[in-house]
């Protein structure tokens, strides 16, 4: 029985990984007075993290303290992968983020 359970850990854990694999289309838009990036169109590796993207976000725009929204709606944990975030609330193949320097939403 434990031989079988860790064989399907395995195998998810492999489809996870296929998944994940390849590059993420972002699309960033700044709200409020945030000032707008030059290139809101980007590719990011699937296996990255929220935090990545949240951190080159602030190292481009040279500021603080950012919130980033996925489809103005919510603030993914900085431990999400950004392929997980597009196939779940991605449309199509592009994942949708908007940023400010405030907190947008409650």
């Amino acid at each position: 029985m434990a031989q079988a359970a860790m064989a399907l850990a395995e195998s998810v854990r492999e489809e996870l990984e296929r998944q994940r694999a390849g590059k993420v289309e972002v699309h960033v838009k700044a709200m409020g007075s945030a000032p707008a990036l030059r290139t809101p169109r980007f590719t990011i590796a699937g296996s990255s993290r929220f935090s990545k993207l949240t951190t080159y976000l602030k190292d481009t725009l040279k500021l603080e303290t950012l919130y980033v929204y996925c489809n103005d709606a919510f603030e993914p944990s900085p431990d999400e992968y950004l392929a997980d975030l597009r196939n779940c609330f991605g449309t199509g193949s592009r994942l949708s983020i908007s940023y400010s320097g405030e907190q947008a939403f409650n």
